[in-house]
Parts: C-alpha cells; structure tokens; sequence
C-alpha cells in the first residue's frame, strides 16, 4: 500500500493566508495478474505466445515477463505442439505448423503449478477479393500532397455469425500495432457486400498497402471489442470505471487466446 501526497493551493476566499494543505491518498496495490497473447493461425509458421504480468501503476518500463512456463497447443486431431522459451516470456512450438479450420485447438499454460487454460474453433474467414485505391482530394489539398486511400471489396455470407479483425500494413509496418487502433466488426454491421469500405489510413504514391482479414471466434470478438472500448473511450468525469476486458482464459488470466484463418490482399499505389 502506497501513499500518495497532492499540495492544493488554498482558494481565493483564503488568498490573504496563502495556505497550503497537504492530503495523503491511499491507494490499494492489486496483486499482478498474468497476462497471456496468443495467436495461432492457419498459416505454416512457428506461432507465438506470449506471458506477461501486470505491473505497479507507476512502474516504468515494459510490462516483467514471466519465464520458465510449461506451454503446449493440441487439437482435435491427436496432435500436440509444445511450444519452448525462446527468450524471456516469449514461447513458439519446436517445430512450424498450420493450424486447420474446422479444428478446435486447447492451450494449456502451467506457471509453478498455476493452471491456465483455452479453447478456440479455427472458423473459417472471407476471401478478400479486390483492393483498389482512388485520390482523396480533401485530404490531398488539406496536406498538399498527393495522399490515396485503399477500398476493400468481398462478400460475406449472411446465412451465419461471423466477427472479424483487420490489420493493415504500409510498407510492412503494422499500421494498427499494439492496440493503437482496433479495427473489429461482425457480419450485421458490414452486410452482404462490402463494396469499397475504405481502409482507415493514408497511402503514398509507390506505397504497398496490404490488408489482413482475420477470422475470430465471438469469445475473441468479445475480447477485442472491450479492448476498442478502453482505447477510444473519452474517459469523461461520468465515464464508469474501466474494466478488464472479458478474457477467454480460464484459471485466473488476463488476455487472449486467438485462433484465426487469415485472408490477405496487397495493392502497389502507382
């Protein structure tokens, strides 16, 4: 437990005495929570999860890494994946694997006897089918520059719940990186036919602009939809409190286990 010490200069009605008090705020450390990310996807690679913990709210620095974790992915199939610690916090399988839609996949995380464990379906996701980009007069003559936008076009089925997660790319740099921007969305907000939605950043001529439409579970969609929540909230004086967003982890974690089929589409602005 900490205590906290605020100096308010005394209002005007005592102005003659220039008082000052001093207040002592005590504020209630929480214990560290484990966080794990998580993502496995149907393309071949070795994937990566990642185990952190919570920090003091005025440590500074990155968030303390938690190492020597026994970490292992199965399926349906029979198939187990045992996943090393490749530097501190980080862990990947011995081995490259694709993972299969229609599959469910089981993490299992043991911390010193603290169990953790997820379940998630490989859904399947929509093809992107076209990307195109057009000048945007408005901005172009706002930052007199020649500056493009990138539209998307596909079609998804209506005849299922679907949720999806968007990632985009200039140049290979992740525009939307470590939740800067959340980009998330299920199928009754986007309909049949996504005509032309208009990527959410600026193009250069002679950039490559790639999009990443990655399918999600409801249980992941809710998780990244409370994520999106904290970051664009205006934390307004009568905003509620924040709350940890809703994890698909079992056994006392924080984060996600996130299993998705990609689709992926790159444009060359020339």
């Amino acid at each position: 437990m900490k205590s906290t010490i605020i100096y308010i200069l005394s209002l005007p009605i005592l102005i003659l005495f220039s008082c000052e008090e001093t207040i002592l705020i005590e504020t209630d450390q929480a214990d560290p929570q484990i966080i794990v990310e998580g993502l496995i996807t149907n393309e071949m690679k070795r994937h990566t999860i990642k185990i952190t913990q919570t920090a003091d709210f005025y440590q500074a620095g990155d968030t303390p890494r938690i190492s020597d974790a026994s970490v292992t992915v199965s399926d349906n199939e029979g198939n187990t994946f045992i996943f090393l610690e490749e530097e501190k916090g980080i862990y990947r399988p011995q081995v490259a694997f694709e993972a299969k839609i229609g599959n469910t996949y089981d993490l299992t995380i043991d911390i010193n006897g603290k169990l953790l464990t997820a379940s998630e379906d490989l859904l399947p996701v929509t093809t992107i089918d076209s990307l195109t980009f057009g000048l945007n007069e408005e901005d172009t003559e706002e930052e007199e520059v020649d500056i493009f936008s990138v539209y998307m076009y596909t079609i998804e089925p209506q005849d299922e719940d679907n949720y999806y997660l968007f990632k985009f790319y200039r140049n290979s740099y992740w525009l939307n990186e470590e939740g800067e921007d959340i980009t998330v969305t299920d199928d009754t907000a986007v309909g049949e036919a996504i005509d032309g939605i208009e990527a959410p950043y600026w193009y250069f001529k002679g950039d490559t602009a790639r999009v990443e439409m990655y399918s999600l579970t409801r249980e992941s969609f809710v998780f990244w939809n409370d994520v999106a929540t904290l970051v664009f909230s205006d934390g307004g004086v009568f905003a509620p409190l924040p709350a940890n967003p809703r994890s698909n982890i079992t056994g006392g974690a924080l984060g996600v286990f996130q299993v998705s089929a990609i689709s992926a589409k790159e444009i060359i602005i020339e």
